[in-house]
């Protein structure tokens, strides 16, 4: 309970407009071509050909798939959390991380389009550092969106991951 006092003290905004306008071309779609580049332990990270970048996914049991990725010039990175068969409609909705004892509060961008697979969901799009850095350190994040359930997601090799993915998007960038 100690944790979750402190992060509501650290508690930080998340996305502001520019955020958003500044990643639309970024955010992955279920229409990209989109392939695997490699595993880096329970992560797989995945070359998006038709945006220019890479990004980091898992899925798990619950049925929930988080991506991870940064703009194309990492100023801006976003996590992005689905569900299959989730009921979505298009919007933005309020939703809160908690990581690492810090608290950041943001909006969601609501994509009905979703992911492949049936996996519907959306976007959080930060320029905070600390949240990388929470994100590199830890070993679990919680979601709270404004619907009445929380995700937890396993940070498991998270690390490793996100260097994979930027050494990717060096890769796609270069070619």
């Amino acid at each position: 309970m100690n944790k979750i006092n402190r992060a509501f003290v650290a508690t930080l905004l998340l996305v502001a407009t520019p955020a958003i306008a500044a990643t639309e071309d970024v955010l992955p779609v279920n229409s990209d071509e989109i392939s695997k580049y490699r595993d880096a332990g329970e992560w797989t990270v995945r070359a998006n050909e038709t945006r220019g970048t890479c990004f980091i996914s898992r899925s798990d049991d619950e049925g929930y798939l988080v991506q991870m990725g940064f703009t194309k010039n990492s100023q801006y990175g976003y996590v992005g959390i689905f569900k299959k068969g989730a009921d979505v409609e298009e919007n933005d909705e309020a939703v809160a991380i908690a990581i690492n004892g810090n608290l950041y509060i943001g909006s969601v961008k609501k994509l009905i389009h979703g992911a492949a697979g049936g996996y519907q969901g959306g976007y959080v799009v930060t320029n905070d550092r600390q949240l990388r850095l929470d994100l590199e350190s830890q070993n679990e994040m919680v979601i709270f969106p404004e619907s009445p359930y929380t995700v937890t997601v396993n940070l498991k090799d998270v690390r490793n991951a996100i260097f994979e993915a930027r050494k990717c998007t060096r890769e796609l960038q270069s070619s």
